[in-house]
């Protein structure tokens, strides 16, 4: 059952349940998409009709940040659990049931496209345990075409390592349309997911805001002290889509 906010939909499972989602799919027959869903996205689906249709065409879209979580609560009264790329990608990467909590799911072939030169690999040298059976920037994505420049060699790159998971750090609304619509080009890949500037945050470019700000939904400030260059994100995620979810409210 999904939530729906502002148009979008998204569904409100655990990271256990997701990874246990994930295990069923890449053993099956069809392809899946998973979107990890914040403010963000949902404000980009209000005018954007084509981003809006792959968010809710999704097999999956989970809650990625404190925005959809709060508004959750406020427009229907309902608890969103979240899972975020960073954390479900870590957990993907990591050894099974590692202290008690499940962790990398057996039979995986993980290929990791996106970021910026060399971030892909790093996070590969990172986790030498893991199935990571490739790691590339994948090039410039051609605007408005949701190809990259070398997009047949990528796609061959893909199908030749055997992965059946592809995890695509264009960033938002970039990684989602290129899965959509070169994902049908990789029959290998039973799951994609878009998973933004996880790369960033695992190979440590980029350091992640502690638990306990993370727990209060309050990693957005602490992302603007790091990097005051997103303060015109950080006002549309939290400011602007503060006053839209209020709108329909008062609807």
């Amino acid at each position: 059952m999904k939530t729906n906010i502002l148009g979008v939909g998204i569904d409100n499972l655990e990271l256990g349940q997701v990874l246990n989602q994930i295990e069923e799919w890449i053993n099956g027959d069809n392809q899946h998409l998973i979107a990890t869903v914040n403010s963000e996205f949902i404000l980009e689906a209000q005018k954007n009709k084509e981003f809006k249709d792959v968010l809710n065409g999704a097999s999956l879209a989970t809650c990625d940040g404190s925005g959809p979580m709060w508004a959750s609560k406020f427009l229907h009264g309902q608890k969103l659990a979240r899972v975020t790329g960073v954390d479900l990608t870590e957990a993907l990467l990591s050894p099974p049931f590692q202290g008690g909590v499940r962790g990398g799911l057996p039979g995986l072939k993980i290929y990791l496209l996106g970021g910026a030169e060399g971030v892909a690999q790093g996070v590969k040298d990172k986790y030498p345990e893991a199935q990571i059976v490739g790691a590339e920037d994948g090039g410039k994505l051609k605007s408005g075409e949701w190809v990259l420049e070398e997009n047949n060699k990528v796609i061959e790159n893909i199908n030749n390592s055997g992965a059946n998971l592809l995890l695509v750090a264009f960033g938002q609304v970039r990684q989602e349309m290129w899965i959509d619509k070169n994902l049908p080009l990789m029959p290998g890949v039973k799951v994609a997911i878009g998973i933004g500037g996880t790369f960033d945050f695992l190979s440590g470019q980029i350091k992640r805001a502690p638990k306990w700000m993370r727990s209060l939904g309050l990693e957005w400030l602490f992302r603007l002290i790091k990097q005051p260059s997103r303060i015109g994100r950080i006002w549309n995620a939290v400011i602007v889509f503060g006053w839209k979810v209020l709108r329909e409210k008062m609807r």
